[in-house]
């Protein structure tokens, strides 16, 4: 599986930067133990007190800075700083296109196996953190449509409930263009 995603990745990409300001966050597959069988992917719960994105759910990342070597460094140290990620334990498999938040941020989702079990510890963004299987994102009994307006249209988003939270928005529109990509789920975002 981990190969087919490298492949696929590495097919998928080839877009020039935006101009816009950079953020990266990491969909990181868990891929060990029991996890070989059935991964699963880590999200998280922002906290409610923060300013932006309060209590929604994400995948771990945030804004670039001058200080990480490139994306994926971003995506790192954020991941680090959010759940306690080991950035030792982690393998980058490849870039998905990045897409435009309602703040005009470009967001950059880099896919990445985590190779050795972790100590998860949120800092004070983060809620919550928990993981979803790839099984259940995949399963289409478990996707159910949500309207939210981007650049002047209405989309109907594919949203997932599971663990008493919800992953819809922009972390959804992510979520899907990852299944579409690396396994050829097909979800599709349907204009109106």
């Amino acid at each position: 599986m981990i190969e087919d995603i490298k492949y696929k990745l590495n097919l998928n990409n080839s877009e020039k930067p935006s101009g816009r300001p950079q953020a990266s966050v990491l969909i990181a597959i868990l891929n060990y133990g029991e996890f070989l069988k059935s991964p699963e992917l880590i999200y998280t719960q922002r906290s409610s007190h923060l300013s932006t994105h309060s209590g929604e759910v994400s995948f771990p990342g945030g804004k670039a800075d001058k200080t990480d070597p490139n994306l994926f460094g971003t995506a790192l140290r954020e991941s680090n700083e959010e759940i306690s990620l080991n950035s030792e334990d982690v393998t980058e498999l490849g870039k998905l296109n990045y897409l435009i938040s309602r703040h005009k941020i470009e967001v950059n989702p880099f896919v990445a196996s985590v190779d050795q079990p972790q100590a998860f510890k949120p800092n004070e963004e983060i809620q919550e953190i928990f993981t979803v299987p790839l099984n259940f994102l995949l399963d289409s009994r478990n996707i159910q449509r949500e309207s939210i307006e981007r650049h002047g249209s209405v989309w109907q988003v594919p949203t997932w409930n599971i663990k008493n939270q919800k992953i819809w928005g922009l972390t959804a529109m992510i979520t899907v263009n990852f299944l579409n990509v690396c396994f050829d789920a097909n979800i599709e975002i349907l204009e109106g």
